[in-house]
């Protein structure tokens, strides 16, 4: 599993516990925010392009 969110706070909460749990589980570092402004792609639920909010 991929975990992502705004900042990188809870998906890096989210995927450590549960690849403690025996789970494989990964966040993107620095979240959305970072992501977003290196320029890599963001898109929305139905695949469109999407924001970071």
């Amino acid at each position: 599993m991929d975990f992502a969110c705004r900042s990188g706070r809870r998906s890096q909460q989210a995927a450590r516990l549960l690849s403690q749990r025996g789970s494989e589980a990964a966040d993107v570092i620095g979240g959305m925010e970072r992501w977003a402004r290196h320029g890599l792609p963001v898109q929305d639920a139905h695949g469109g392009p999407g924001t970071v909010i």
